[in-house]
């Protein structure tokens, strides 16, 4: 399971829900399911700084099948880091371990980190080109994330694939939108010369001016 509050850039905690389910008969009472957290040296993750189990957790009365809650958080350093933690369940006196190939599940958590459909300049991308986004930052990212954001959703876009040689329709109005926005909020980045008004700058490209469609970098 993935999760990146780039999509949700106002955020700075979520609740996953974690899918549980049984392979024996429902009961005429709530169960309750151990979760545990899982050592190794591909996790990474503080629990109590990263992710928050709130247990009890509890197999319905009649069902099955369940959804258990884990809070994440948005901490500075998912700027430049995937958080990863490892889930299991662990036997009770209610149930016994499964498939065990099925007991446990591995969450990734970021933020700022650089999609993977972003690409490169000449790449097979959309947003890596310079007639587009152009260069990937930090800085220009989360600027296209506010640009895109949604209040009614409450969610922005962080993802550019297509395939082929042909990119949605609807990137051309992602990459308008985003020009508008620069135009609107950020005027020093394109007005002549240059610093007129408001501006944004790029600490990763020298102070760059940023500019997208076409991209300066």
């Amino acid at each position: 399971m993935a999760y990146t509050f780039a999509k949700y850039p106002h955020r700075t905690f979520d609740t996953l829900w974690i899918p549980v389910s049984v392979l024996g008969s429902p009961s005429n009472t709530d169960r309750e399911i151990v979760v545990q957290t899982q050592n190794g040296s591909n996790i990474n993750a503080i629990e109590g700084v990263h992710y928050k189990l709130i247990p009890p957790y509890k197999m319905p009365a009649k069902q099955v099948t369940t959804n258990v809650p884990v809070v994440i958080y948005r901490t500075g350093d998912l700027d430049s880091l995937t958080a990863t933690f490892v889930l299991n369940v662990k036997a009770n006196n209610d149930f016994e371990l499964g498939i065990t190939t099925k007991t446990a599940i591995k969450v990734k958590t970021g933020y700022l980190q650089k999609p993977a459909t972003w690409g490169e300049l000449g790449g097979s991308y959309w947003a890596g080109y310079t007639t587009n986004f152009g260069t990937w930052t930090k800085t220009k990212y989360k600027m296209i994330l506010d640009a895109l954001y949604d209040p009614t959703g409450d969610t922005t876009i962080t993802e550019f694939p297509y395939i082929r040689q042909a990119a949605p329709a609807v990137y051309a109005q992602y990459l308008q939108i985003v020009k508008n926005y620069i135009r609107t909020k950020y005027p020093g980045n394109v007005s002549s010369p240059l610093g007129v008004g408001a501006t944004l700058l790029d600490p990763d490209q020298n102070n760059a001016y940023i500019q997208v469609g076409p991209a300066n970098y």
